[in-house]
């Protein structure tokens, strides 16, 4: 049996410790969730950090529309900053790319 559903997918952007990273990501799939996390290093003028992306698809196992996977990754998101102890990040959908900031710019 092959079950399809639309592509769309939500990808966050955030610096911090990975394994840190995978602790947060257990705790909050405890509400039920799955993502993808992979170690990311991010290269810009005058630095570099290391960082994740967490990605979130819609999954034909349990769909779901765009505003609530935008939703979740929203939740998720926050709840990285927290443990990673970041104050911003980006999510980025195929449409629309956000950036979330604590810093007073």
């Amino acid at each position: 049996m092959t079950r399809c559903e639309p592509s769309w997918s939500v990808r966050i952007y955030i610096s911090g410790d990975y394994a840190d990273a995978i602790r947060a990501g257990r705790e909050f799939c405890e509400e039920g969730a799955c993502f993808c996390i992979q170690q990311a290093d991010y290269v810009y003028t005058g630095g570099m950090e290391a960082g994740i992306v967490a990605v979130l698809i819609n999954y034909p196992r349990f769909p779901s529309d765009p505003q609530a996977l935008l939703a979740k990754a929203e939740r998720f998101a926050e709840h990285l900053r927290a443990r990673l102890f970041q104050d911003s990040y980006a999510i980025e959908t195929p449409g629309m790319t956000y950036w979330h900031t604590r810093r007073k710019e």
